[in-house]
């Protein structure tokens, strides 16, 4: 009887979410069963993500749609009819590539407000933002009121009409060389173009039957507005 041996035809693999792959693998022998293990250690079973095909010395194991919690090492088991076992690995790292995940554009603040320019942006490893404005990148050394937070968002202090454009989120994982950006259109409402958009009906109101009464309590609707 031939010594049993037992190999899978990749050694590692790298994987983004939502991929899919399959691996085989070969036994040299007489083996009676061929079996695959999860990195949990539970024998696998097909099922709708994950299917096997079989045959007497080769077993097949496809992975479809891949998520974060599939990696690990994968283990694919030959047994003999003496009960002897072989077996071989194979290593699969799933990352998440950038993904911007539902950007608006453009973005509207009122003047003066503390604004907070939302870029959601996700990846694995965490990646790297950087703002730009006019083409110019934004720190805090030449833009006292502006702040890259946490989360990634930029934090605009009492925004005004003159910090309206367009911002470029850009984001980078070093490790793979990936990078990517997107663009946002900021928009800025002045109250002072409130007021003004009041002043023809304050006048109208004014020369009304009411008069004076319906002027001044437009004119101090307007106020409210600001």
């Amino acid at each position: 009887m031939a010594a049993l041996q037992v190999s899978i035809s990749l050694n590692k693999v790298e994987l983004s979410v939502g991929e899919s792959k399959f691996f085989t693998c070969t036994a040299i022998g007489e083996p009676v069963r061929l079996e695959w293990f999860n990195p949990l250690g539970e024998r696998i079973v097909s099922s709708k993500r994950m299917t096997l095909q079989t045959e007497s010395f080769r077993s097949r194991l496809i992975i479809y749609n891949a998520i974060i919690e599939d990696a690990g090492i994968y283990r694919c088991q030959a047994t003999d009819a003496s009960g002897h076992t072989e077996e071989a690995s194979v290593v699969l790292e799933i990352y998440q590539r950038l993904t911007f995940r539902d950007i608006k554009s453009p973005q509207e603040f009122r003047h003066s407000e503390k604004a907070e320019v939302v870029c959601d942006v996700i990846s694995s490893p965490v990646p790297v933002v950087v703002w730009y404005y006019q083409d110019n990148e934004i720190t805090r050394e030449h833009h006292s009121r502006f702040r890259v937070l946490p989360n990634n968002n930029l934090q605009i202090n009492q925004i005004t009409k003159a910090d309206e454009g367009v911002y470029r989120c850009e984001a980078s994982v070093e490790a793979r060389g990936e990078i990517n950006f997107v663009d946002i259109a900021v928009v800025v409402n002045d109250p002072i173009s409130l007021f003004n958009e009041a002043q023809p009906i304050i006048a109208v109101m004014q020369h009304s039957p009411c008069g004076a009464e319906m002027g001044q309590a437009a004119r101090g609707f307007a106020e409210l507005a600001l």
